[in-house]
């Protein structure tokens, strides 16, 4: 059985570190939920990322998740927003000490694949009962677990395949 390839990759570690880039990533996460939250990238048949004044928005939905067909994400500083948005569209700003983020990585499929798969990914989590410093310097990174869970979701969902574990 083929064992799919997950490879972390933090942030800083990236060439995005040398960049004096932003972000500018804003966060429509459904009210009241708590927990991770996965972008995916480069997803086939996914719309593009859509602008509101200088940040791309990420509409994430009720299970956690939100993709994307944009090829990359932005690296350098974090200038991200996050906000919990309720059914009527009403934001609440999510008080930064709620949040944290969770680095990023890649999949990639067997290269030898009648369709090569290439996904980039990062993650946050969101809490609404942890808040604190405490709870933003303690980041475990991405759970890939629960992430390889996602993202079988994804594939399947975007590319009509099962991934084997």
């Amino acid at each position: 059985m083929k064992r799919f390839l997950v490879t972390l990759v933090l942030s800083v570690s990236l060439i995005g570190c040398a960049m004096s880039e932003e972000t500018d990533d804003m966060y429509l996460i459904p009210e009241g939920y708590e927990g991770d939250v996965y972008i995916f990238y480069n997803v086939k048949g996914a719309h593009p990322l859509k602008q509101e004044d200088e940040y791309d928005v990420y509409d994430v939905n009720d299970e956690g998740y939100f993709v994307t067909s944009t090829a990359d994400m932005d690296y350098g500083t974090v200038t991200d927003r996050y906000y919990y948005i309720d059914k009527s569209g009403k934001r609440t700003k999510i008080d930064e000490s709620c949040v944290r983020g969770m680095g990023t990585g890649e999949f990639q499929n067997d290269p030898n694949s009648k369709e090569v798969i290439r996904i980039r990914y990062t993650g946050v989590e969101v809490t609404r009962t942890q808040c604190g410093t405490k709870f933003v310097q303690s980041a475990n990174g991405i759970d890939h677990d629960q992430m390889e869970l996602v993202l079988e979701n994804v594939v399947e969902k975007y590319y009509g395949q099962k991934l084997q574990r």
